[in-house]
């Protein structure tokens, strides 16, 4: 295997860390302490770009939600403010929960955000104190809260949260609320005259696919904007639809099912319309894996920042990070034309640092089929401690005797008791080959529970020897952060190295 290039850049460590530890995120915007996660209320206004966050200001662990607040001149360097919203209010004293911006027509924006009390979610309102003030330090909340007290039709203060931002159609203001109608995910349509008293329309979407839709974004796409992107969270991913919006029966008419957004670690995303450089821009919240914010003193934190787009060819959306995180290079090394051995690991010298950018071109000899690869990053001198950045090559495998596939399901159905094992293997793995969806798949044998099933996955999960599944992948191509090796300072460099099956696991 041949790598073309590899640049390296050095990034220029963000000064608003507050954080001694050496794995804290330092290009990313969030509480420099303290628990994070949803983004709230992202929006442009009077030459800054505001980022709202559920946080809770604390400690490290979920708890007493509340409003985080950053302002940026240019998406790239943030500047903390105080909590500007917390759950201070009778309607409220359960949790300031995830909601959007809206800029009205006098230019003045507002905040709509679900509003936790022991009667339920609700949805509340909260405006500037001062509007002049471009940093928006100080917020209010007007005393006709909550604007929506009631669930929609079939639904339930239980599952009732996540405003979107507003819009103007047929002469009123439209918003959309996450809801679980008849049991069913859906995206709940509300209307107004005012911004201050509200009345339910019907589901703008919904489906049977989640129980309950978290976090909705609906908007046109800047580059076509005829289509539409609906957007939920649910089943611990975001999901989105593309589609138009018929705003004379004022329903979302998809064109497709379903699409996963972001394979990573990402849930609870919100985007807004950038007026300044006519684009949507996306942010998501990422976890770690390890829930260990106890120890840390945080946890959490948001993606970069990055731009919508739709490619009509493949009908998907497109998210590219901002060209403003440019200005966060430091200096740049190139390592060029270097050659790499099955089970070989190249040190790239001089190509040290806590905050790296990689851009890296691979090409693959004909043989390297089934081969993972990539480049670790933060490494000892004896590779002991590393962050693995893995791209794993994978031709279709199965069946796979005795072999479970934890894990990634999106959905299971089951087979007639009797039928040949041999039978029920082939269509499990036909099922999955032919939905775009579907990746791996795994076959579970009668006995556990009863009824044989065949449950298909929208990832691949790490192996697990188990006499009761059978199991395959298709033909793919993963990305993978290996983080299980991660710890230390980091600072002995950048390994660029092929990788075994056994150790990716």
């Amino acid at each position: 295997m041949w790598i073309g290039v590899v640049t390296v850049l050095l990034a220029l460590q963000f000064a608003h860390s507050s954080a001694d530890d050496a794995l804290h995120p330092e290009f990313h915007a969030g509480p420099a302490t303290n628990w994070m996660n949803d983004p709230n209320g992202p929006m442009y206004y009077n030459g800054y770009y505001h980022l709202f966050f559920q946080h809770n200001p604390k400690g490290s662990s979920w708890g007493d939600m509340s409003w985080g607040h950053v302002v940026s001149k240019d998406l790239a360097y943030w500047h903390h403010l105080p909590v500007a919203l917390s759950p201070d209010q009778p309607y409220d004293k359960n949790g300031v929960f995830t909601g959007s911006a809206t800029i009205l027509d006098d230019g003045s924006p507002e905040i709509v955000y679900t509003c936790v009390n022991p009667s339920g979610q609700q949805q509340c309102v909260a405006l500037p104190a001062n509007a002049s003030d471009p940093m928006l330090v100080n917020w209010t909340k007007p005393s006709y809260n909550p604007i929506i007290k009631d669930p929609p039709t079939n639904g339930t203060l239980r599952s009732f949260r996540d405003d979107t931002t507003a819009w103007k159609s047929g002469g009123s203001w439209k918003l959309v609320v996450g809801a679980s109608i008849s049991g069913h995910g859906a995206a709940s349509l509300w209307q107004s005259s005012d911004f201050k008293t509200w009345s339910y329309l019907h589901p703008l979407y919904t489906t049977t696919q989640f129980g309950m839709w978290e976090c909705p974004d609906f908007f046109p796409i800047p580059n076509s904007p005829q289509t539409y992107a609906l957007k939920y969270s649910a089943g611990g991913k975001d999901w989105y639809t593309l589609g138009m919006y018929d705003e004379s029966k004022q329903v979302f008419v998809p064109r497709g099912t379903a699409t996963l957004f972001d394979p990573g670690h990402v849930y609870a995303s919100k985007s807004f319309y950038d007026p300044a450089s006519k684009r949507q821009v996306w942010f998501g919240w990422s976890s770690e894996e390890d829930r260990s914010g106890g120890k840390r003193g945080w946890q959490g934190i948001q993606t970069l920042p990055r731009s919508l787009t739709l490619d009509s060819d493949l009908e998907i959306l497109v998210s590219t990070p901002v060209a403003e995180l440019a200005k966060l290079r430091k200096s740049q090394q190139k390592f060029m034309n270097m050659q790499i051995k099955p089970g070989q690991a190249m040190p790239l010298k001089s190509a040290n640092g806590l905050q790296l950018e990689i851009e890296a071109n691979f090409t693959l000899s004909s043989s390297s089929a089934n081969q993972n690869f990539g480049i670790s990053v933060r490494t000892s001198s004896d590779l002991k401690t590393r962050t693995d950045v893995i791209v794993s090559c994978q031709n279709m495998t199965g069946p796979l005797n005795n072999t479970d596939l934890p894990g990634d399901e999106y959905r299971q159905f089951p087979y007639k008791a009797g039928q040949p094992e041999d039978s029920n293997i082939a269509l499990c793995r036909e099922t999955c080959n032919n939905e775009t969806r579907c990746v791996a798949w795994t076959y579970v044998r009668a006995g556990d529970p009863n009824v044989p099933r065949c449950s298909l996955k929208d990832g691949i999960p790490n192996t697990n020897p188990n006499n009761h599944c059978v199991s395959g992948m298709k033909s793919s191509t993963n990305f993978i952060i290996d983080r299980s090796k991660t710890g230390g300072d980091g600072n002995q460099g950048t390994v660029v190295s092929t990788l075994t099956q056994m150790q990716l696991q």
